[in-house]
């Protein structure tokens, strides 16, 4: 039987390559220039945080799912934006990059 996880972090601890990659910050001014850039990635998944997410507001927020062109092989990555710093999670599936994304906008942190 294979648990699935019902919240961001354990999604990351189980199915993500680092648990806690580093944090870039000052890579873009708003979440909006870093949609822009971000959905130019080939099947991008956008995601922005629900109105109810206690952690995170739409507007200041907002996360990709892509492939990621800078890996060797199969590899892809969930990009989180907040307040302009962006942290790069790197996973082996894009369901487990997509499933990441969307527990992080309902956040399920």
């Amino acid at each position: 039987m294979t648990m699935t996880p019902r919240n961001f972090r354990t999604h990351v601890a189980l199915t993500a390559q680092v648990e806690v990659p580093p944090v870039l910050s000052g890579a873009y001014e708003s979440v909006g220039e870093f949609f822009a850039v971000a959905l130019a990635a080939q099947g991008a998944q956008r995601f922005e945080p629900v109105p109810g997410n206690e952690w995170v507001r739409p507007g200041f927020a907002g996360a990709i799912a892509y492939r990621d062109p800078a890996a060797d092989g199969d590899a892809f990555a969930l990009a989180v934006y907040v307040e302009g710093d962006v942290t790069v999670y790197r996973f082996p599936r894009i369901e487990d990059a997509a499933r990441a994304g969307r527990l992080w906008a309902a956040g399920l942190i």
